[in-house]
């Protein structure tokens, strides 16, 4: 028997509802960011010697916005509703030259890529081989790094360097960001400690 026209109503009316329910109940998607509340900044006077921080080669696998973590048997697991609130990169250069600043006096530590008007006087170069969390909270940094001057001339010797935290609470991407951040911090003081030792 055919449908009335009130059946077909009826029906497009399900459908509709079914559709916005359906639409209501997604996953929402949650932004991290790389930050360290901690940090104090203060004014730099014109005589600072200026440590330009990059550029630092980063795995393709984690030039993108959402998360990735480490599974098993090599696989790497991208969780699309868990995304970094700025480019990973970005964010790296950011709180490398945060911290490194606040570590140490008369030099100013800037960012990759670089603003024209400062000149920087000893750079940081290098690539970061790993920087990622694994199933079980465990977070790694791998980097290979050292610091020239304007001549090219070696100030720190290249070197390899690990940097490992553990997330607080395994499976909670902010709790993963916030250990990203802790290796981060680990690695800005060894480049502080080892330059300030280099120039003294």
């Amino acid at each position: 028997m055919p449908m009335t026209i009130h059946a077909w109503r009826y029906v497009s009316c399900i459908a509709v509802l079914i559709l916005v329910t359906s639409c209501g109940q997604s996953t929402p998607v949650r932004y991290y960011k790389l930050d360290s509340p901690d940090i104090v900044y203060e004014s730099d006077s014109e005589e600072s010697l200026v440590l330009g921080l990059g550029p630092l080669r980063i795995p393709d696998y984690l030039d993108r916005n959402r998360i990735v973590v480490r599974g098993e048997n090599s696989e790497m697991l991208v969780d699309d509703f868990s995304r970094w609130a700025e480019p990973l990169d970005d964010a790296i250069y950011r709180l490398l030259a945060a911290n490194v600043d606040s570590h140490l006096e008369g030099v100013m530590a800037v960012s990759f890529p670089y603003n024209s008007m400062i000149a920087h006087d000893y750079q940081l170069l290098g690539r970061i081989d790993m920087f990622e969390s694994d199933k079980s909270g465990n977070t790694v940094l791998l980097v290979h790094w050292g610091i020239i001057d304007t001549d090219g001339n070696p100030v720190v010797a290249p070197r390899r360097a690990r940097y490992q935290a553990q997330a607080a609470d395994v499976g909670d991407y902010g709790s993963i960001a916030t250990a990203m951040r802790i290796v981060l911090e680990q690695f800005s003081l060894d480049i502080a400690e080892k330059f300030q030792a280099a120039i003294k």
